[in-house]
């Protein structure tokens, strides 16, 4: 008899080598494939790595997210495809903080150079960094889905068709959320008082 998705889990976190080796051979070659499509772009980032990165966050902190997967789904349903799509979720997760961290570098070292002169706008850019972060801090205490939303649209780039397939949401659903952040916008805009 062919051993369980849970089975197999319950393996890789008691320490089990061949279900680790099981998990990857199982599912990293359709992970990478998915990854390289979705990411792999001139300029972005490398699909190869993105794997690695993922499934060291698959096996860290003694397996936790496995745990959780373990723990969150009912055991009729920890198939294989169910497992496939969380750990789709969670590699697409490690991916967005990847590129945000890419990006936040490229930003980081162009405002670090001390050996340029600062040119008259360089203090309205720190003023308008220091508004975008008060902005952000008051989405995040507001609608959880408008804020994630917020981070997938604006911050991580994708369009709003790649939002709602990344998220499983309808068009109409996610259509719907960018109304309600443009509405937590202007409330928290009103709110810290930032003049349009």
């Amino acid at each position: 008899m062919q051993p369980t998705v849970r089975h197999r889990l319950t393996g890789i976190l008691e320490g089990d080598r061949e279900a680790s080796a099981w998990l990857y051979d199982t599912f990293g070659p359709r992970l990478y494939r998915r990854l390289k499509q979705r990411y792999s772009y001139p300029g972005g980032l490398d699909g190869e790595d993105l794997l690695q990165d993922a499934f060291l966050f698959f096996f860290q902190n003694d397996g936790r997210v496995l745990r959780r997967f373990l723990e969150q789904v009912p055991p009729q349903q920890q198939t294989p495809g169910q497992l496939e799509t969380y750990l789709w979720d969670l590699a697409c997760g490690v991916a967005s903080n990847r590129r945000r961290s890419a990006f936040h570098r490229r930003v980081v070292s162009l405002f670090d150079r001390h050996d340029i002169p600062l040119d008259p706008l360089a203090e309205r850019h720190a003023i308008d960094r220091d508004t975008v972060e008060r902005l952000e801090d008051c989405l995040r205490e507001g609608r959880e889905r408008v804020f994630l939303y917020y981070v997938l649209r604006y911050k991580d780039g994708l369009a709003p068709e790649e939002v709602a397939a990344v998220c499983g949401w309808s068009r109409k659903a996610t259509y719907k959320l960018k109304q309600l952040l443009d509405k937590a916008v202007a409330t928290c805009a009103r709110l810290l008082g930032i003049e349009n």
